[in-house]
C-alpha cells in the first residue's frame, strides 16, 4: 500500500540530536515478599539493555532505512561506550562527545513477568558545561549542512541549551531543511519554526492549560489548532492520543484524524520516538499528511508490540501493511507478517495443497481450517511442483489463476506459492511461519506427513480434517474425460 513511499527511505540523510539514554530491563519472577520490607523479591533471570531517549530515535530512523548521524553528549564511562556500540550496530554514524563531567543516563526497570515493579534512574541531567556546549555547537555546524532533515529528541536532560538553540536557528537560516521536534517544552523551539512537532496528549493540555479528559480527547483538542500553532510555530502538529490515535494539524487547521492500531499488552516506552521517525521519513519521501500519519501509526504499533524499548524495521513496516494483501511471495516479509499476527495474540493456522480445480470439498476444508484459529495461511504448489507430483498433464489451471480463485475465499488471509526441485513439501514455509496449527486432510496420517517432524520440533499442533466424500480434482477430471454414454435409437 505504501511501499512506493517506504522504498525511498533509504536515500534520506537525517541528522538526529537529543539526550542519550540507556534503558535496562531486569526480568524475572516474584513469588514472595522481602522480610525487610513489604516489597516483592524478584529473582532476576535476564538482563536486556536497549537504546533510549534520542539514541532510540536515531536507531528508529536507521532501522527504517535512513542514513543517520547522531550527535549528543554523554559520560566518559562504560555505559556511554556501550551506547556508542549499540548505535553503531544499528547502523548509526555516532558523533558523540564523551565528557568526564557527565554520567550517562540509565533507566533501569525491574520486571516480574510483564509487570514493571519499579524503575530507578541514574546519570547527569544538569546543563552541559560551557566548554562542552562550545564543542557540541561546532559539531552541529559541521554536520547540519550535510543532511536533508534534523530530528530533535529533547528529554530536557541538559543537552539543548539556549546557546544550542540559537546556533540551530542560525544554521537553519543559512541552510533551510526540514526540522522535526519531539519535546515536553515545544514553546522553547518556536524560534526554529519547525516543520513538524509531536506533542502527546499530556504535553498538549499542559501547553493549552486544559483539564485532562478520560474520553473524547480528539473532540476536546480539535478546536485548539490556533493556540497550538501560536505556541509551537510548526507547519505540522502531530498530536498523539494513545488509544485514541492521533490528530494532525496543518498550521492551525485540523486536517486528519488517524485511528490507533490495536495492540494487546503494549509496551509504550519509546513509541513517540518511532512515531516521529516514521512520520518525518514519510513526509520527506513525498507522502501527504494522511499517508505520513498512517505510516507513523503503523510503525509505532509494531514497536510497542515488542517487550522492551524497541524500534520498527522497514521490513516490519512493509509487512504490517502487507497483512491486508492476500499474495505473499517474499519469504522475509512472510516471517514479519507472522510475527505481527503473533504479537497481536492471534492463533495462526497453516495448510497447503495444489488447489488445481477449486471445488466444494476445498471450500469446506478451508472453512474448517480457518475455524481452528484466527488467521489462515495457505501454501499453494507452483506449476512445476504440481507437474513433478502429478504428471505432465497437470496443472489444469496455472498458478496465477489458482491463486486468484483462492483469494476470493473469505476464510483465506494469505496465499504463498512454494515448491522446488530440492523440496516439494511445505516444510520450508512451516519453518518460517511456525503456525500454532498445521491442518491437513483426513486422507493423511501423521506418520505419512513429511512435515510432521518440523511442526513437532517447535511445539505446533497437527490437526487432520475430514474430507468431503467423492470430491477431488482427480475425480472431476475423470468425469470430464469420460466418454458420453450412447443411447440406442428405437
Amino acid at each position: 500500500m505504501y511501499t512506493h513511499i517506504t522504498a525511498q527511505f533509504a536515500g534520506l540523510k537525517i541528522l538526529c540530536i537529543g539526550d542519550l539514554m540507556m534503558d535496562v530491563y531486569l526480568r524475572g519472577a516474584s513469588t514472595r515478599l522481602s522480610p525487610e520490607a513489604p516489597v516483592p523479591v524478584v529473582n532476576v533471570t535476564s538482563t536486556t539493555v536497549a537504546l533510549g531517549g534520542g539514541a532510540n530515535t536515531a536507531a528508529n530512523l536507521s532501522h527504517l532505512g535512513a542514513q543517520v548521524t547522531y550527535c549528543s553528549v554523554t559520560g566518559a564511562d562504560a555505559e556511554g561506550d556501550r551506547a556508542c556500540t549499540l548505535l553503531e550496530n544499528a547502523g548509526v554514524s555516532c558523533k558523540i562527545i564523551q565528557h568526564s563531567s557527565r554520567n550517562t543516563i540509565v533507566k533501569t526497570r525491574v520486571m516480574a513477568g510483564s509487570q514493571m515493579l519499579t524503575r530507578y534512574d541514574a546519570g547527569s541531567e544538569h546543563a552541559i558545561l560551557p566548554e562542552v556546549e562550545t564543542a557540541f555547537i561546532q559539531l552541529l555546524q559541521e554536520q547540519y549542512p550535510q543532511h536533508q532533515a534534523l530530528v530533535i529528541a529533547d528529554y530536557c536532560k541538559g543537552l539543548l541549551t539556549p546557546a544550542v538553540i540559537d546556533a540551530l536557528v542560525q544554521l537553519k537560516q543559512a541552510h533551510p531543511i526540514c526540522i522535526a521536534v519531539d519535546s515536553k517544552r515545544l514553546e522553547y523551539f518556536v524560534p526554529l519554526r519547525p516543520t513538524l512537532v509531536k506533542p502527546n496528549y499530556k504535553e498538549a493540555i499542559a501547553m493549552l492549560q486544559l483539564e485532562e479528559q478520560p474520553y473524547n480527547r480528539p473532540q476536546q483538542l480539535e478546536s485548539h489548532g490556533s493556540s497550538l500553532f501560536e505556541r509551537t510555530g510548526a507547519t505540522i502538529t502531530a498530536l498523539t492520543l494513545d488509544e485514541a490515535g492521533a490528530l494532525i494539524f496543518e498550521g492551525d487547521k485540523p486536517v486528519y484524524r488517524a485511528f490507533a492500531k490495536q495492540v494487546p499488552s503494549p509496551n509504550v516506552s519509546g513509541a513517540g520516538d518511532t512515531y516521529i521517525s516514521a512520520f518525518t521519513l514519510a513526509y520527506l519521501a513525498g507522502a501527504n499528511i494522511p499517508a505520513a500519519a498512517e505510516i507513523a501509526g503503523a510503525a509505532a504499533a509494531v514497536a510497542i508490540s515488542k517487550p522492551e524499548t524497541a524500534h520498527c524495521l522497514l521490513q516490519e513496516l512493509d509487512a504490517f501493511f502487507a497483512v491486508n494483501e492476500k499474495y505473499v511471495t517474499d519469504l522475509q516479509q512472510l516471517h514479519h507478517i507472522c510475527n505481527i499476527y503473533k504479537a497481536q495474540g492471534k492463533k495462526v493456522v497453516f495448510t497447503n495443497g495444489c488447489f488445481d480445480i477449486l471445488h466444494s470439498g476445498h471450500v469446506s476444508y478451508l472453512n474448517r481450517a480457518r475455524e481452528l484459529g484466527d488467521v489462515l495461511l495457505v501454501g499453494i504448489n507452483n506449476d512445476d511442483s504440481i507437474r513433478r507430483l502429478k504428471g505432465s498433464a497437470r496443472p489444469v489451471n496455472r498458478l496465477y489463476d489458482r491463486m486468484q480463485v483462492l483469494a476470493g475465499l473469505e476464510a483465506v488471509q494469505h496465499i504463498i506459492p512454494f515448491g522446488s526441485l530440492e523440496n516439494d513439501t511445505p516444510a520450508p514455509l512451516i519453518e518460517i511461519i511456525q503456525p500454532h496449527v498445521f491442518a491437513k486432510g483426513g486422507d493423511y496420517t501423521k506418520e505419512k506427513l513429511p512435515e510432521a517432524a518440523v511442526v513437532e520440533q517447535y511445539g505446533g499442533e497437527i490437526v487432520l480434517l475430514p474430507l468431503v466424500p467423492d470430491q477431488s480434482t482427480t475425480h472431476i477430471i475423470r468425469r470430464i474425460n469420460m466418454p458420453p454414454a450412447l443411447k440406442v435409437a428405437k
